[in-house]
């Protein structure tokens, strides 16, 4: 009776953890343990905390949605339609923090907070096994640079917050991009040497992470902060793990990409509804319910649609949907194809959102090799790989200049609308000025970086804007 009831309260703790990333709610524990020491001295209790830490990024908001979507509204790749003032800012580049959503910041510090608390938890009390806790702390420094690396480059300099001391971390400064940059590669580092080097954790399924997870991710990190050389030699860690990745072939990259597993995912997301679900909550928003213009809420902007005129590039055909709607046509991106449940069931497909994939790694790979000027022939090899995969001819030309603005081009054209590719790209590479300023009125060079909300402001004195 008393394991039984010791059993029942675990639980409750658990449940508790897994609800939000306030103070945990003091509860007397039995024989004198703390509420993290119940959860974090057993296997089962400890992948619960685990379990709700990836459960929680699948449901911000900004994640599944506002990643694709608001931040391609923000670039130059999509328009906003309809009449909700917040898209209208992002479409504009008009947001301050008065009216500013407030989710991305509190929606990706609720991940780190139970990031932090796994850390905390495993490294304070015993009794995981050794492989659970290795494991467990390193997805929970990977989970956590990942978050830091979205909110430094959507909001810049943000508070760094690395433990679950509320009354500390509520009145944080902000850090500079630099400092967070450091600690994302620790981090990582730190990740990649601890994890699996397979999906075994997760049963085979890649809303788990591996050590490619962690390299895949380093390779990015270490190419925004212009260090070449690694971001050169982790990417090839990732191409060359041919037993867990390969390219979707052309013969099937309209249906088999996208697609919970595809042997081209490094990360997916769990899904953020229910695990059942069988399609991602953006479809619903690119897709209209209708064929009516009153349904219709985004649309591809006709000057990204204009690098694809002329060429054979099959990610016209397979990745965006025109729609004819009182004789004008309208072209909407479709790299997932069902909008409802009862679709996806129907097609007998589970489609699922893509953190990382292998294409990018390629994308690294060429455009390091060509800033170190190392391996030019790879590099035009690397960016080869994606175009002739959409069915275009093998670029030949090998001058820096030239490989680098195709690299560019690739880019835009491969990762449209996914994970704020393009929003981060163009300001990375200094060119969100000069292409969004030629395109949007109201632009201004501020707008290069979100306000945290007024409200969160408000709430902390050192959040200066």
């Amino acid at each position: 009776m008393k394991a039984s009831i010791y059993t029942k309260y675990i639980i409750g703790l658990v449940a508790i953890f897994l609800m939000g990333c306030e103070k945990m709610i003091e509860i007397k524990p039995p024989l004198n343990e703390t509420p993290s020491a119940a959860i974090f001295t057993q296997d089962r209790t400890a992948l619960s905390a685990l379990s709700g830490m990836y459960g929680q990024l699948a449901q911000i908001t900004f994640q599944t949605t506002g990643l694709p979507i608001n931040t391609s509204l923000m670039a130059d790749d999509l328009r906003y339609l309809a009449s909700v003032v917040n898209l209208q800012e992002f479409n504009a580049n008009t947001y301050v923090a008065l009216t500013a959503s407030t989710e991305p910041f509190t929606g990706f510090y609720q991940v780190i907070y139970r990031a932090n608390a796994i850390i905390e938890g495993l490294t304070k009390y015993s009794g995981t096994s050794v492989a659970v806790s290795k494991q467990m702390l390193a997805e929970a420094k990977l989970m956590r640079a990942y978050c830091y690396f979205i909110m430094a480059n959507f909001y810049g300099a943000v508070p760094l917050v690395l433990q679950t001391d509320v009354n500390t971390t509520a009145y944080q400064s902000r850090e500079t991009v630099a400092n967070i940059y450091k600690q994302i590669i620790t981090d990582l580092n730190e990740a990649k040497a601890n994890l699996l080097a397979d999906y075994s954790f997760t049963k085979g399924d890649r809303i788990g992470v591996n050590k490619f997870t962690a390299a895949a991710l380093l390779a990015r990190v270490y190419l925004y902060t212009e260090n070449y050389p690694l971001a050169e030699s982790n990417a090839t860690e990732v191409i060359q793990a041919a037993n867990l990745y390969s390219m979707v072939p052309t013969a099937t990259m309209g249906t088999a990409l996208f697609v919970k597993n595809s042997t081209e995912s490094i990360w997916q997301l769990p899904q953020p509804l229910q695990a059942t679900n069988q399609y991602t909550t953006e479809t619903a928003s690119f897709l209209p319910s209708s064929n009516t213009l009153t349904a219709l809420n985004f649309q591809l902007r006709p000057t990204f649609l204009d690098i694809f005129t002329g060429t054979a590039d099959r990610r016209r055909s397979l990745w965006m949907r025109d729609l004819t709607i009182g004789g004008s046509v309208y072209v909407v991106p479709a790299k997932f194809k069902y909008r409802t449940q009862a679709e996806a069931v129907a097609a007998n497909v589970t489609e699922s959102q893509i953190i990382l994939r292998l294409a990018e790694q390629y994308l690294i790979r060429a455009e390091a090799r060509v800033k170190i000027n190392s391996n030019i022939n790879g590099a035009l090899s690397d960016l080869n790989v994606t175009r002739q995969r959409a069915g275009l001819g093998a670029l030949t030309a090998t001058d820096p200049t030239i490989l680098l603005q195709e690299i560019a081009l690739e880019y835009r054209k491969e990762f449209f609308c996914e994970q704020a590719f393009r929003w981060f790209n163009l300001k990375r590479t200094g060119q969100a000025d000069a292409v969004l300023s030629a395109l949007k009125p109201s632009w201004k060079p501020e707008a290069k970086f979100y306000p945290i909300a007024q409200s969160i402001l408000n709430t902390n004195p050192n959040l200066l804007q």
